[in-house]
């Protein structure tokens, strides 16, 4: 600090003025006052001045703490009061920690206790094979195997007849554990098919109605005709509404026109010769048989093949076993 800006104090000798009390704190003056009775601790005397010196100023007095709270001694803050979310929080805590125990515990017990018996509980078996077993046959075998049978669905098929099981899952030779139900499809047998009418239809038009039903076109004769139209189908072997399995072919005779009237040649393998024989004589047809060829019993060969064009002129071949059908 510079000279100029110093601070000039007057001199003054000692006991020239008295000394003041030290100040009290600006907050002190809007406390209440200590009682008279009880000084306070924190009042402290001031030391006489020495004697030819300057007395000392007398130490102000500190406003105790009972001043503050009214003369009651120390000053107790108020307790910390939990907030609600606090709680809630700490509850929610303790809740998932319960529900995380018990799962754990469930998790345990029924690894240890409810598993074993759901495994080890239940002895193993093996499947028996039930193809070509009915339905009941099928029940009867399971039934000391502690197993079901259960009907998946139903199928046709010419070698397993109506009625048995054509397969099943799981398959025979497997192993499972008891109450278990195996499926099985059982067979609808043959499927069989009714020869559509296809008089007057054309080829193309025969075909499909035979393909509809479940047949296929087979051999196809053409022969004049006074009833149909060329083109169109004078007749088939066998005829209509003939029962056949699916699958099977059908000839046709197709009209080439009016002509000398012709016939399709039909199947007559397996039959009995002798009244094969009486039916083609009463139609007009010619029938031999080779020399010293059978002339009783079923019918071995045949000529013209069957399906093929004849007319009441063709000469019919027929060779039979020989041995008469009882």
């Amino acid at each position: 600090m510079s000279p100029r800006h110093r601070r000039r104090t007057r001199y003054e000798p000692p006991g020239a003025r008295e000394p003041r009390p030290w100040p009290l704190p600006p907050a002190a003056e809007t406390l209440s006052k200590p009682e008279p009775e009880r000084p306070s601790a924190d009042t402290t005397a001031v030391a006489a001045p020495p004697a030819g010196g300057v007395a000392a100023p007398q130490a102000a007095e500190t406003p105790s703490p009972a001043a503050f709270s009214g003369g009651r001694g120390d000053v107790e803050a108020p307790a910390a009061r939990p907030t609600r979310w606090h709680d809630r929080l700490r509850g929610a805590s303790i809740m998932a920690g319960i529900g995380v125990l018990a799962f754990a515990t469930g998790l345990v017990l029924f690894n240890s206790v409810v598993m074993p018996r759901l495994i080890h509980g239940v002895s193993e078996v093996h499947v028996p094979d039930l193809r070509n077993l009915t339905l009941e046959q099928a029940e009867h075998a399971l039934r000391p195997l502690d197993l079901q049978v259960s009907r998946a669905g139903e199928r046709f098929d010419p070698a397993v007849p109506r009625g048995f099981i054509l397969s099943q899952d799981p398959p025979g030779g497997t192993t499972v554990r008891g109450h278990k139900r195996i499926s099985v499809m059982v067979s609808m047998g043959e499927e069989f098919s009714s020869v559509p009418e296809l008089f007057g239809e054309s080829q193309r038009s025969a075909e499909g109605l035979l393909k509809s039903a479940g047949l296929r076109l087979g051999a196809i004769t053409r022969a004049a005709s006074d009833d149909v139209g060329e083109g169109l189908v004078a007749g088939s072997d066998p005829g209509p509404e003939t029962v056949l399995p699916r699958d099977t072919p059908v000839s046709l005779l197709v009209s080439t026109g009016s002509g000398e009237e012709s016939f399709v040649m039909p199947d007559l393998l397996g039959r009995e010769i002798m009244g094969v024989r009486r039916q083609l004589d009463a139609l007009g047809f010619r029938v031999v048989t080779p020399i010293g060829a059978a002339s009783i019993g079923t019918i071995l060969s045949q000529n013209p093949a069957p399906g093929s064009r004849i007319t009441s002129a063709t000469v019919i071949q027929l060779q039979a076993t020989g041995r008469m059908i009882r």
